[in-house]
This record gives C-alpha cells, sequence and structure tokens, in this order.
C-alpha cells in the first residue's frame, strides 16, 4: 500500500530532523522540507486521480464550469495555503506563517467573488419572478 510507505517516509523524516535538529537546527529545517516534498511528491498520482474525477463529474453536470473550476481554485489555494504556513512555523517563523494564512484568506475571497455574484443575481432573479 502506498499510504504506508508514505507514513513511513513521515515517520522517518520526522525522526531524521527531529536528530539533525538538536547538532545543527538549519540542517534540521531543511531535512523536514525535504521529506515534506518527498510526501508530496509521492501523492502526485492521487492528485491527478481526483482532478480527473473532478473534470468528469463537471463533464457530466449540465451546469455552468465556473463552480466546480472556483471549488477545485479555492480547495488548492487553502491546501497550498496550509501547507507553507505550516513550514514557516516549522522553521519557527509565526509571524511569517499568520501572514501566509492571510494572504491565503484574501485569494480565496478572490476567487469566490464571480460564485458568490453568480449567487446574488440568481436569488435576486427569482425573488423578482415572485
Amino acid at each position: 500500500m502506498d499510504i504506508l510507505k508514505i507514513i513511513s517516509i513521515g515517520i522517518i523524516g520526522t525522526f531524521l530532523s527531529m536528530t539533525v535538529r538538536a547538532y545543527k537546527p538549519e540542517l534540521g529545517v531543511l531535512a523536514a522540507l525535504s521529506t515534506a516534498f518527498l510526501i508530496l511528491f509521492f501523492t502526485i498520482p492521487y492528485l491527478e486521480s481526483i482532478v480527473g474525477s473532478i473534470k468528469t463529474l463537471s463533464e457530466n453536470m449540465q451546469t455552468d464550469g465556473i463552480y466546480i473550476k472556483s471549488i477545485i481554485k479555492i480547495i488548492g489555494i487553502a491546501y497550498v495555503t496550509q501547507f507553507a504556513a505550516e513550514l514557516a512555523n516549522d522553521a519557527n517563523e509565526a509571524l511569517l506563517s499568520k501572514k501566509l494564512e492571510l494572504v491565503g484568506k484574501i485569494c480565496i475571497i478572490a476567487v469566490m467573488i464571480p460564485v458568490i455574484s453568480s449567487l446574488i443575481s440568481a436569488v435576486l432573479d427569482t425573488l423578482a419572478n415572485i
């Protein structure tokens, strides 16, 4: 199972990072970053499968594709932002971590604006027809 490989890499990387950090803190952070990117590398096939399934779902739906695209962008922004913020937090950069989270939230709001405006106009059209 791939999940066992990924978890094993995470556990080994954690112990390696903790051990190296005791002697050389800057190398400990590098070991943690390397482990995180290695784990992400092993998850790429799963991400491709998920994106393919979402594309198939959106093709079968009778709605505008803007909703599915926006949802995918929002999920991507959330995951990337969380990953970057946790990396900054692991490097003892709490202030940078908070700013990354703020930027991620602002980007999510920017992506949501077309969906929100479409929703509001649909509600107003429905109310106008009543």
